[in-house]
């Protein structure tokens, strides 16, 4: 029986009682699925990559929702209430996060790196504000892409996975690609988790996870150095046995950004298909990447 569908998976009740199942399809997506491809044998590749990171993270001792791996190209998974949040953590500023933050950014050489990880939280319901509402509201992003996205171009005024600034007990939301400083927010909501879950989810799962992943990768060395992991995507959810929060969802290459040698010329991640790279290449990375993983399951840690 399926629960939901997402843009690339499907979620089917598991064999037993609180279990799920999360099957991956061929698919990819970018822009916010402005763009989607179907390339065959990548659902296979990426639930191998998932399966290897999160029985790291098991390992490790990191709370996830993951059982095992249940076939080719899906995971049995403790079932989870999730939070539409997407949680993000940095090593490098890259991406939007120089839209963000434009002071860091560099005319050619190496990457601003960060001595200390950073950490950003992101709504995945979209906002719809001026000029199609003058009252700003939330709506789910499957909803906003049916409404509001033609040709792949989004209508002006539709924000997807705005950022969340903590502010006491409310969290402001604000366009994900302008300077926070320089922005009004576009809306304010009632918080999804208390200080203390805030301060649980970070410490307990957002850092311990890139910590981890990132240890793995650098002691994968290529022709180009050492695998850098520049920063990762992840998602929560409440366990529906005992209601603690976990690490849910899959990690796997559309999640992160890793880069040979810490060279973004050099990426093994996503960032090819949404810059357009021929299919064919694309699924020779993720494959790789499915076999690189590989030696997580190996690691001693």
């Amino acid at each position: 029986m399926i629960i939901t569908k997402g843009k690339t998976k499907v979620i089917k009740l598991g064999p037993t009682e609180g279990t799920v199942l999360l099957e991956t399809e061929d698919v990819l997506t970018g822009g916010d699925a402005a763009k989607q491809e179907t390339i065959t044998g990548i659902g296979v590749h990426k639930t191998t990559q998932a399966a290897n990171v999160f029985s790291l993270l098991n390992k490790r001792g990191i709370p996830t929702a993951f059982i095992e791996r249940a076939s080719a190209n899906a995971l049995l998974c403790h079932q989870c209430e999730m939070l539409p949040l997407e949680l993000v953590i940095r090593r490098y500023a890259w991406g939007s996060y120089l839209l963000r933050h434009p002071d860091l950014k560099k005319e050619g050489g190496s990457p601003h790196r960060f001595d200390d990880l950073v950490w950003e939280i992101f709504h995945k319901q979209s906002v719809v504000s001026l000029p199609i509402s003058d009252i700003p509201y939330q709506i789910d992003e499957g909803e906003a892409r049916e409404r509001f996205l033609s040709n792949g171009i989004w209508q002006e005024g539709v924000y997807t996975d705005p950022y969340i600034l903590i502010e006491g007990n409310r969290w402001l939301l604000y366009s994900p690609k302008k300077e926070v400083s320089k922005t009004e927010s576009l809306m304010s909501i009632e918080p999804l988790l208390s200080p203390d879950e805030i301060d649980e989810v970070i410490n307990s799962i957002m850092l311990p996870t890139f910590l981890a992943l990132e240890d793995a990768w650098l002691n994968i060395i290529t022709s180009h150095g050492p695998v850098a992991l520049v920063d990762l995507k992840v998602e929560v959810g409440r366990r529906l046995s005992d209601n603690k929060i976990v690490l849910a969802d899959v990690i796997d290459n559309d999640s992160w950004r890793i880069w040979p040698g810490a060279d973004p010329s050099k990426q093994l991640d996503k960032q090819c298909f949404r810059e357009g790279h021929p299919l064919s290449q694309v699924a020779e990375k993720y494959a790789l990447v499915a076999e690189l993983t590989e030696r997580f399951v190996l690691d001693k840690g």
